[in-house]
């Protein structure tokens, strides 16, 4: 029997042996582990750092681009008034060249009325120096 208690001794022995062994293996794996944990967290830290870093320029981002809206608001506003005065003034061009096309065209008429008239007036002249001219022949005759 003491044989056997010895046996189971031995045998005790070596399963606290091979559980040592495994305890040691997992205290291992914990450190590994625990180190692994350690450097998440430090990437963690980075990343949060990095997001809030992001968060700040998206920020900036937004109040720029706040600022391009309103220029560009502006630049429509100002574009619209400028598109009103440009109509305004190419009315006012239009009119003015109906007017003076209308008096170019009465005028036009007026002189070609005149040129008729004088032509007319020509003619007849020319026709009473001929008379005369032809009376004064016969006169003489």
């Amino acid at each position: 029997m003491e044989e056997r208690i010895l046996q189971l001794l031995e045998g005790l022995k070596s399963e606290m042996g091979s559980l040592n062994a495994k305890v040691d293996n997992i205290e291992s794996e914990m450190g590994d582990l625990k180190s692994d944990v350690g450097s998440l967290k430090s990437e963690m830290g980075s990343m949060k750092s990095e997001m809030s870093g992001l968060k700040s320029e998206v920020g900036s981002m937004k109040s720029e681009m706040s600022g391009l809206k309103s220029e560009v608001g502006g630049m429509k506003s100002e574009m619209d008034s400028l598109k009103l005065e440009m109509h305004s003034r190419f009315d006012r061009v239009d009119h003015l060249l109906e007017g003076i096309g209308g008096q170019f065209e009465h005028q036009t008429s007026q002189r070609i009325a005149e040129g008729q008239a004088i032509s007319k007036e020509l003619s007849s002249i020319k026709l009473r120096i001929f008379d005369l001219e032809n009376n004064k022949y016969v006169n003489k005759s």
